[in-house]
């Protein structure tokens, strides 16, 4: 059975839509142990290449083992390169302040333990001044610091007015830049 879709775009993403071995963009997705074999058609098992790389080494049966780790080796390459920072920790933070919300001084608690996690990200990252990302960081410090608590908590979207991302918004329903409703 081929590739789903979903299981295909999923492949494509977490390999930035590049060759796991040549970074040529246009690519097929790879099964590394073929259907014929009882290879299924799982995102385990399949691997990004480009119908250079598909002709040349898809068919080869010595190669698999290097394809695989070929493709892990993109994988996290992609990752450590375009992927974000791990969330999970603000995600766990916000919940809280959703559950607090009727304790304004706990609400002030989980705030400043969610500007100490987005700094230490940032810090982490090692971004400099002049780095785009750097100066989102600052914007959504910024909001953070200067949040009074009101109605709106928002966190990780663009605005569809002016496209800004915006990272962690509170005390507000609108775009911090061109203010625009969310």
């Amino acid at each position: 059975m081929p590739f789903r879709e979903a299981v295909k775009l999923r492949v494509k993403k977490r390999a930035a839509f590049r060759c796991c071995r040549c970074g040529e963009i246009g690519i097929e997705v790879h099964h590394i142990v073929p259907e014929a074999e009882g290879g299924p058609s799982t995102e385990e098992n399949g691997a990004p290449l480009c119908p250079n790389c598909h002709s040349w080494f898809g068919a080869n049966p010595e190669k698999r083992k290097e394809i695989g780790q070929m493709r892990d080796w993109w994988y996290e390459t992609c990752e450590s390169k375009y992927g974000g920072p791990d969330l999970s920790r603000l995600d766990e933070l916000m919940a809280e302040l959703r559950r607090q919300s009727a304790n304004a001084a706990e609400q002030q608690r989980v705030i400043g333990q969610i500007h100490s996690q987005l700094k230490r990200l940032v810090d982490e990252a090692g971004l400099g001044e002049s780095d785009p990302a750097k100066a989102m960081a600052s914007k959504v410090n910024a909001v953070v610091t200067a949040t009074t608590l009101a109605q709106g908590i928002h966190a990780n979207f663009r605005c569809r007015r002016c496209g800004t991302f915006i990272g962690l918004l509170m005390g507000s329903d609108a775009c911090p830049d061109c203010g625009e409703p969310i």
